[in-house]
């Protein structure tokens, strides 16, 4: 009888956990208006506008500087591939300026840091 306390006391405090792991990574909220995916740790966040398109990098609600990563969009749409650099912008922003994801396209968004590790967010476009 004991045992199974002490086992139903186990999944008591394993469930009451749960809650604080499932926000630990922070908010999944966009904070510049875009699409946001989470890879990780890292948390992408993908604004398009009329100037090309920014991404953002953050981990659990902090930037993540940009000027230790370079990275590539790649864009599939309707059969066909298109790719642009994507370049650090000041905080934690890389942009590819001029670049115009088409509506219903997957973007792939590919950045590689200092080491030469590389992260993937993928986004389906409205």
């Amino acid at each position: 009888m004991k045992y199974d306390l002490f086992r139903t006391g186990l999944a008591v405090v394993a469930f009451a956990a749960l809650p604080a792991t499932a926000i630990a990574h922070g908010s999944m909220k966009p904070q510049h208006g875009g699409l946001v995916q989470m890879t990780g740790e890292t948390m992408f966040e993908l604004v398009t506008g009329p100037k090309g398109v920014d991404v953002y990098l953050s981990e659990e609600d902090e930037p993540i500087p940009a000027a230790g990563f370079t990275g590539k969009l790649t864009q599939t749409a309707g059969g066909a591939k298109t790719e642009a650099p994507l370049k650090a912008a000041g905080g934690n922003r890389l942009t590819a300026p001029g670049f115009k994801p088409a509506k219903g396209a997957k973007v792939v968004v590919a950045v590689i840091d200092k080491s030469g590790a590389k992260t993937f967010a993928t986004f389906q476009t409205k």
